[in-house]
């Protein structure tokens, strides 16, 4: 078949991939640069912990595939150094236990770099740092001829098919992934799909370890123990550096505000998070990572189908990526959301 992939993100760049290796024809369309939207960082956490157990069976079998993605890419792109979530973790405990995922609950602090981290402390030990930009690479070494550095600017169902214009072309397709980030709302919107299009503008930045050496498991902070209403997700992105992002009843990220005002105060309440409560990095942003998020959604795959054309949605989809691709592969080629797909959306 002759397929069109939209967006050249890591779930775009899965999805081709898969396509490409089942033997199909497939243009993948991406109208900036590979990996540079949501999908930019050198870095993402990978784990099983969810607060659903279907979520966490999916995450287990994409752990599966990301070591088979590392045996072809000739190196790991997931670390070993595993994932701890902290505070509010009864429903992540439930769903783990419900699924026969390993895990550990401790009021015994693991060696994260924070002075005083509020538990208790669910321990995530198939967890860890997922090597984004390696993961960039492999999957253009596999996808890269099939890239076609243009806008898509509409999709017309024509008997069957679809036809892709863009600003220099119109190319006819058996079906279309549509995995454009920012971009699906108005393309779903043409064949007659819903799409929440509401924004943030989020940031997360990497400050420098005062111990080089630490390797600290990747940590979701629920506990509210730096400040009432404070949440932050941090990992390792390299030797020695700590990336941290925040979400807080302080923070006004809404897109009305604007990047720059957001980035500003994102950057302050950070700062301060690290400089009073993380104290095993020292409080000066070495990097800034940005990008623009739908707000709310959460873990959880959302996909729909109309015609011949697959849309797919949601956040925090980067850890799904090596089953998301076979699962939207069988999308586009049966014209139907497949089991595994439904059962990760949220109930």
């Amino acid at each position: 078949m002759r397929i069109a992939v939209i967006g050249a993100g890591v779930v775009g760049l899965a999805t081709a991939a898969e396509l490409l290796v089942r033997g199909h024809d497939v243009g993948c369309y991406e109208s900036g640069a590979p990996m540079a939207a949501r999908s930019v960082g050198d870095t993402r956490i990978f784990r099983l912990a969810h607060q659903r157990p279907e979520l966490v069976e999916w995450a287990a079998r994409a752990r599966e595939r990301w070591s088979a993605w590392g045996e072809r890419a000739g190196r790991p792109l997931v670390g070993d150094e595993g994932t701890v979530v902290s505070g509010d973790i009864d429903a992540w405990a439930a769903a783990m236990s419900a699924a026969g995922a390993p895990f550990e609950v401790t009021d015994a602090p693991p060696a994260l770099p924070a002075a005083a981290a509020g538990g208790p402390f669910l321990r995530d030990p198939t967890g860890g740092v997922v090597r984004a930009a390696d993961t960039g690479r492999f999957l253009l070494d596999v996808v890269g001829p099939a890239l076609i550095g243009e806008t898509v600017e509409e999709l017309r169902p024509v008997g069957g098919v679809v036809e892709v214009a863009s600003a220099t072309r119109t190319a006819t397709f058996d079906a279309v992934v549509v995995a454009a980030g920012t971009g699906t709302p108005a393309l779903a919107a043409q064949v007659g799909v819903a799409v929440p299009d509401a924004l943030v503008h989020h940031t997360r930045f990497t400050f420098a370890l005062r111990d080089p050496g630490a390797v600290p498991p990747a940590w979701i902070d629920r506990s509210g123990s730096w400040r009432p209403g404070f949440g932050s997700y941090g990992h390792l992105v390299g030797p020695g550096r700590w990336a941290i992002g925040a979400h807080s009843d302080q923070l006004d990220e809404s897109w009305e505000s604007g990047r720059e005002a957001v980035e500003l105060r994102s950057r302050e309440l950070v700062t301060a998070y690290v400089a009073e409560h993380v104290t095993g990095a020292l409080p000066e942003v070495v990097e800034t990572v940005y990008c623009a998020s739908p707000p709310g959604l959460g873990d959880g795959v959302r996909a729909a189908v109309a015609g011949a054309v697959v849309v797919v949605w949601g956040d925090n989809l980067f850890k799904f990526a090596p089953v998301l691709g076979p699962a939207l592969a069988d999308a586009a080629l049966d014209r139907e959301v497949p089991a595994q797909l439904r059962a990760a959306a949220p109930g």
